[in-house]
């Protein structure tokens, strides 16, 4: 019986700690920095969060690429986990979207 009450307590906590991992897990997927304006990141964090834009951005620096232009995420982020912008990155991003939109 003891035991039954040994694993109840040690299955809340289990739970209680899955939990807040889904709760940290789901702050951190929205998006912090794109979060007004007309562009596809913008876009894309609306719609998607941090997972879409990180793809629309990467089809951004693919274009650029294929049009013979080198940007590269580290560029415009100083971090990949919390992607906190560089001191360039707003003219970086304003230069890349100019590019593809041509």
């Amino acid at each position: 019986m003891k035991r039954m009450g040994v694993m109840t307590v040690f299955a809340a906590l289990l739970g209680a700690a899955a939990l807040t991992g889904v709760s940290s897990a789901a702050d951190s997927a929205k998006c912090t920095i794109a979060t007004s304006g007309d562009s596809e990141t913008a876009k894309a964090c609306a719609s998607g969060g941090r997972k879409a834009a990180n793809k629309a951005m990467k089809k951004m620096v693919s274009d650029a690429k294929a049009k013979g232009q080198k940007f590269t995420c580290e560029q415009c982020h100083k971090d990949m986990d919390n992607y906190e912008l560089t001191k360039n990155a707003k003219e970086d991003f304003a230069k890349l979207e100019a590019l593809i939109k041509k």
